[in-house]
Parts: C-alpha cells; sequence; structure tokens
C-alpha cells in the first residue's frame, strides 16, 4: 500500500479518489500519484472515455502502485462510436487493472448525438458490464429519468458519478442500492447536493475530483488533481458532522467494495 500522510492536526488519511483522468491532467501520471499519495490517497482510479484512453489507462495500471482504471466509451462518443469499439470495450474488460466499465451514460447538456444513438450505446454498455460482472461508472448530465430508466437493466453494482440531485434522486439512488460519487462541485455554494447529504446512504457514498475538472473550493478555476480529494472529502465530512478521518476511511472502504480493490483498510 501507498504511504499514508499525516495531515493537519495529525490525522491519518486514507482516501480514495475514485474518478479522475490522469491522462488529461498537465502533469505527467506518476507525478499526480505520488502528490495524491503525499496527500494520503491510498489509490486512484482513472477513468477512460475513449477506446483509446482505455487503452493507455489499462497501461498504468499495470505499471503504476495503486492505480487502477475503467473503460468506457463516454455519451460525447456516441455518435462516432462502432461495432468494433465495443468489440474492444469487451476485449479491455478482461484486462488487469480494469476494475469497472465506464464512463457510460447520457448527457443531454453538451452531446451532439441524438438521445436515441446515446441510449443505444448506453445500453450496449449495460449489457457489456452484466456480462462482465464489472461495476458500471455513470455519467448523466440533465438525464436523470431515462438514465435511471436505462439502469433498470443493470445487474451489477452502479456509481452514479459527479452526481447532482435534490432530494427526490437522492430517495431513488439510494432505493436502487447505488454507490453516488461526489466530486467538487459539492462545494460550491448553493449547490442543491450539498443539502441533501445526510439523506444518502453512507455505506454508497464515495468522493472523486474528475481532474482535471471540477476543482473544489477553495481552489476552483485551477486545474484539479488527485491529491485535491482532500478538500471534497473535508466538505462532506463536515456537513455530515463526521471527523475528517472517519469520513476518509469509509469513503475509502466503500470504493475498495465496489471496486474489488485490494486494500487493507
Amino acid at each position: 500500500m501507498l504511504p499514508v500522510s499525516v495531515l493537519g492536526e495529525g490525522l491519518d488519511f486514507m482516501l480514495v479518489d475514485s474518478h479522475t483522468h490522469l491522462l488529461r491532467l498537465k502533469v505527467e501520471p506518476e507525478v499526480a500519484v505520488r502528490e495524491a499519495a503525499e496527500a494520503g490517497v491510498v489509490a486512484v482510479v482513472n477513468i477512460g472515455t475513449t477506446i483509446e484512453d482505455s487503452h493507455r489507462g489499462a497501461e498504468l495500471a499495470a505499471v503504476l502502485p495503486n492505480v487502477y482504471s475503467s473503460a468506457g466509451i463516454h455519451p460525447h462518443e456516441a455518435g462516432t462510436h462502432t461495432a468494433a469499439d465495443l468489440e474492444a470495450l469487451a476485449e479491455l474488460a478482461e484486462s488487469p487493472g480494469i476494475v469497472a466499465l465506464g464512463e457510460v451514460g447520457l448527457d443531454y447538456y453538451r452531446s451532439e448525438a441524438s438521445g436515441e444513438v446515446q441510449r443505444a450505446l448506453f445500453e450496449d454498455a449495460i449489457s457489456l458490464a452484466n456480462d462482465t460482472r464489472l461495476p458500471l461508472i455513470i455519467h448523466s448530465r440533465q438525464a436523470f429519468a431515462d438514465t435511471m430508466a436505462s439502469l433498470g437493466n443493470a445487474r451489477v453494482p452502479v456509481v452514479l458519478h459527479c452526481f447532482e440531485g435534490g432530494e427526490r434522486e437522492v430517495r431513488e439512488v439510494r432505493e436502487r442500492g447505488y454507490y453516488v460519487g461526489l466530486a467538487g462541485n459539492v462545494t460550491y455554494k448553493n449547490t442543491e447536493t450539498a443539502k441533501v447529504l445526510r439523506l444518502m446512504d453512507e455505506s454508497r457514498l464515495l468522493v472523486e475530483t474528475d481532474a482535471p475538472y471540477l476543482s473544489p473550493e477553495p481552489l476552483r478555476g485551477k486545474p484539479n488533481a488527485p491529491k485535491n480529494v482532500v478538500h471534497t472529502a473535508r466538505f462532506v465530512a463536515e456537513r455530515l458532522g463526521m471527523e475528517d478521518e472517519e469520513l476518509a476511511l469509509l469513503t475509502a472502504r466503500n470504493a475498495r467494495n465496489l471496486f474489488g480493490l485490494p486494500l487493507e483498510l
């Protein structure tokens, strides 16, 4: 296991950044992982969004300690993906170090592909996850109802990455037993999600960076990095009335359970 730093007032942190994009950072993945370890991040899950970067992610997982990866086709790619891409995704799912499929899902805010095309790709990914028994990492933006409808066919654990929603969404997610990934945007002023954190199932909470995007306060506006998951974790801990290290250990164990990580926690 990577060494755990002592932060602040002698508190031991054992965090997992459950969703980050190591290949999109301004620094080399090795540097980002080392800096994260120095901040108490004991594992990082790198996320695939195309076949190409999913392959590269699998390679990173093979050579960097406590780095794991997912393989996915982002909904932004739905208009250009091919049957060969789906075959490649199935092959990647068998690679060592690949712990999930994703990110996959629906994006009605930015994707240029139609909802119909996105849903077709999403349903193929869900079927593949059921076949491989890998967890699903979900991207859902302004598409909650359709995302939930498609996920009715999922027979594997599900995490809603970068979760945004209010009481209604939280209650539905909790009823289904899905995991919730909380990124830096939960720390932003007036976010609805921050108001309903106490309604979430603590055994399904994860913290993530989505680096290099969504830097948490007080770093908003700057490029994000895996080490910054400590800020999101501290915010969530405060809102839940937990000690920082308690929340860190809780979410690290949840990530271990979801992805089957070989971590001693």
